[in-house]
């Protein structure tokens, strides 16, 4: 395996050039929605986050969510395949199954298996924004926010555009969005396709992705999405089989601004998300290794914001419940009933304090009071200076309790894993449209889940075994340039312990001690454009460490005002490298799209 050094990844990441931003102050002109009960303004957050825009995802070489995450260096993108075929998310060191994935502040976090937390129903052309706020978030969002909180905000308004795509393996792709306004009635449609025959055998896919979103007035919208995959996952989960998978996954959901009512602002929100696995272990056996899971997720929300005395308060309750009905796992359920209470100080000008308070309870598991604390203070009017502390946690999912195969076999005694963190920063703003952000941070996560096995000829299984204390820095920076032409990169150290444990660890143990992330976008003369993507992971896990460095770059040229011709390039280097110890990824690939649509 070529293993290129941290320098070399150094070097070429200096010498990328140029991810366009409409502002050159984000800070004060971003309103964000996941670090607080209310939308709020980038420069009064009191924690980390990175916020992905809509230009950035139209210029670089992005093909789905999860590539869009890998700008995003805290980001640990796990994949088993290409184009978002099935990716586990890991923040800031954390386990995959430590962090929670939102679309539109809507719980999308399957109750049977983290792995399936990266079907996201959205297709990118409806993807407004990407907001990834690190650190435990159980204090707003409930379970599962220990690592930190993706939240996919999606657009209520759609343009009228088309784009084709073929390229290496057979790749047939095709993407599509279409939107209109009818008075106060704005809808928006979108849909994607991929197929491919594969790199390698039983590495093929299929994929679809539609969505619909109906907004009356500002106030109130429905949406609807879909998803289906068919995949080959030769290898996915150990045991070297040619197993096969089909996932699908409807979510609907609902939001109503019911405005001011007695002196408060009343927000409403429910929604309804039902996800489908079946799971071939051995397509040479199907009979023994057909897995067939359906979940059900049903959840609801009431919240209300008003001013008291100079700071803002906001109240909430949410209620739900998850179901399973399973050929391997059984039957079970679980309910649960939350509180939350949000206070924001705005002293003066520059400073900006808040805190939470959140009670999660649930049938199985009983409570879990998760309070927050952060600061933050613009000491000029471009140094701003920020701490937070959380505790977080997160419940056990059914394949976690119930699951059984040739490999791995869960015990039902698993409990809930429990975290405290904290951290410091800084963000800076030069002239010329520099930004620059430096954090620290520190976590504690008790009572982890891992797979464990003392043997390779032993089955994986599940326990409350570790104490894991995780350190890290995080570094970044971004230029725009008055020609639309931008350049940013990010750098994440990371240092995991854990008690020594005499078994083999499967996911813990399995982080990035060093991740670079840098992006650029550069217009050229004759309507042509260049945006290369490259990535750096120093990779640890209990089989070794790994280094790689993957090279992406798009190609275009403009043909008037509705016409682009694309060509795209992954993994340029060629590199051999695995995101799951066992799962080989492809090597160089091309493809060509033509887009249809005026920008």
């Amino acid at each position: 395996m070529r293993r290129p050094t941290l320098t070399a990844a150094i070097v070429l990441a200096c010498l990328a050039t140029s991810v366009p931003a409409r502002a050159q102050d984000p800070f004060h002109q971003t309103v964000v929605v996941t670090a607080s009960a209310r939308p709020v303004e980038l420069g009064r957050v009191t924690r980390t986050m990175t916020v992905i825009t809509r230009e950035q995802i139209d210029v670089l070489p992005l093909k789905s969510v999860a590539d869009v995450l890998r700008l995003a260096s805290s980001v640990d993108v796990r994949a088993r395949g290409v184009r978002g075929v099935q990716t586990d998310f890991a923040l800031r060191g954390a386990n995959f199954t430590q962090m929670l994935m939102l679309v539109d502040g809507v719980r999308l976090n399957d109750p049977q298996s983290a792995h399936h937390n990266g079907d996201i129903p959205v297709p990118l052309d409806l993807v407004e924004r990407i907001e990834v706020l690190y650190g435990p978030g159980s204090s707003l969002h409930g379970a599962d926010a220990v690592g930190g909180t993706i939240n996919i905000v999606t657009r209520r308004a759609a343009d009228a555009a088309l784009v084709v795509e073929g390229g290496s393996y057979e790749l047939a792709a095709g993407r599509g969005e279409y939107g209109f306004e009818r008075g106060s009635l704005t809808q928006a449609f979108g849909g994607s396709f991929d197929r491919s025959s594969g790199f390698m055998y039983d590495r093929d896919f299929k994929t679809a992705i539609v969505r619909s979103r109906t907004s009356v007035g500002d106030r109130s919208g429905v949406s609807v999405s879909y998803l289906w995959k068919e995949f080959g996952a030769n290898n996915f989960y150990g045991g070297n089989a040619p197993s096969r998978e089909w996932t699908n996954q409807t979510l609907v959901t609902g939001d109503r601004r019911f405005g001011d009512v007695g002196g408060w602002s009343i927000d409403s929100q429910a929604s309804y998300r039902t996800h489908g696995d079946r799971f071939v272990f051995n397509q040479l056996n199907p009979a023994l290794s057909d897995n067939r899971h359906r979940t059900h997720t049903v959840l609801g929300s009431l919240s209300g914001s008003r001013g008291v005395g100079g700071a803002a308060v906001t109240i909430g309750f949410e209620s739900g419940g998850d179901w399973i009905r399973s050929t391997n796992l059984g039957d079970h359920s679980t309910a649960r009933v939350s509180g939350f209470g949000e206070w924001r100080q705005q002293f003066g000008t520059s400073m900006q304090v808040d805190g939470l308070l959140r009670l999660d309870w649930y049938d199985e598991f009983g409570a879990s009071w998760n309070p927050s604390l952060g600061v933050g203070w613009w000491a000029t009017p471009s140094v701003r200076v920020r701490a937070s502390a959380a505790h977080g946690f997160r419940v056990p999912t059914f394949t976690e309790r119930y699951y059984s195969d040739p490999a791995n076999l869960a015990r039902e005694e698993v409990g809930p894993e429990t975290s405290w963190a904290g951290e410091g920063g800084v963000d800076v703003l030069m002239p010329k449209g520099v930004v620059l952000q430096a954090s620290f941070f520190g976590r504690a996560d008790s009572d982890v889940i891992d797979w464990l096995r003392s043997t390779t000829a032993e089955r994986w299984r599940t326990y409350n075994i570790r104490d894991v204390d995780t350190l890290g820095i995080e570094l970044g920076v971004r230029k725009t340039f008055a020609s639309g032409a931008f350049l940013q990169g990010q750098y994440t150290a990371l240092d995991v312990s854990a008690p020594t444990v005499t078994q083999l660890s499967k996911y813990v143990l399995d982080y990035a001690p060093h991740s670079i992330a840098v992006a650029a976008g550069v217009p050229l003369p004759w309507q042509f454009r260049v945006a290369p993507r490259i990535e750096y992971r120093r990779r640890s896990r209990s089989t070794g460490t790994s280094d790689y460095v993957l090279l992406d770059a798009v190609v275009g040229r403009r043909f008037g005002p509705m016409f682009e011709l694309l060509v795209d390039g992954a993994n340029l280097l060629d590199a051999e490298y695995q995101e799951i110890s066992g799962v080989a990824m492809p090597g160089a690939t091309v493809s060509i799209s033509l887009a249809i649509g005026a920008r």
